[in-house]
């Protein structure tokens, strides 16, 4: 027997939706709730902003009727919230979703909101999901420039890969 959350109501048994058939489902209105575990959610692209959503969190309906791109962290499936009780609370977790990033763009310097928004997604996804994320759409989530944001994921690979000397100190105190 399959568990709640892939009952006849998913929108897809196959957790790896492509993201044009998600996107054809956010269009025609329907209010869908993301099904995820923690770790995994999506990227939704408005013409001039874009929302980071995770698990519970309500998608569709009037809220994304002008999206234009969706980009899945991790395994996601959407299902339909069963009653007004569970569309209530997947309307409250995606605010609490836009108010966490919403407190990282209050800050004045880009470069630092581009680095925190990267440490957020870091600690919520992994260094590797993070840092294969296109820098145009994490820069809508902020309202930084593409180049602000490439910079920030450069400085953030690069403290993250270990220097020629630090690997030959490593070496060596291995040894």
């Amino acid at each position: 027997m399959l568990p709640k959350t892939m009952s006849s109501q998913a929108l897809s048994l196959n957790p790896l939706l492509p993201p044009t058939q998600i996107l054809s489902h956010l269009h025609s209105g329907q209010l869908l709730r993301i099904d995820a575990q923690p770790g995994n959610g999506v990227i939704i692209c408005h013409r001039h902003h874009a929302d980071i959503l995770g698990p519970g969190a309500a998608v569709g309906g009037l809220l994304d009727l002008d999206c234009r791109r969706i980009v899945t962290l991790g395994q996601v499936s959407l299902v339909y919230p069963d009653s007004l009780a569970e569309k209530r609370q997947a309307f409250q977790t995606r605010q609490k979703w836009i108010a966490s990033t919403g407190k990282i763009a209050k800050h004045p310097s880009a470069l630092q909101r581009a680095t925190i928004l990267l440490r957020m997604l870091e600690r919520y996804c992994g260094t590797e999901a993070t840092t294969q994320l296109p820098a145009n759409v994490l820069s809508h989530i902020v309202g930084v420039l593409p180049s602000t944001m490439e910079t920030a994921l450069a400085l953030m690979k690069q403290h993250r890969s270990p220097t020629p000397q630090t690997q030959d100190s490593m070496t060596v105190a291995a040894s």
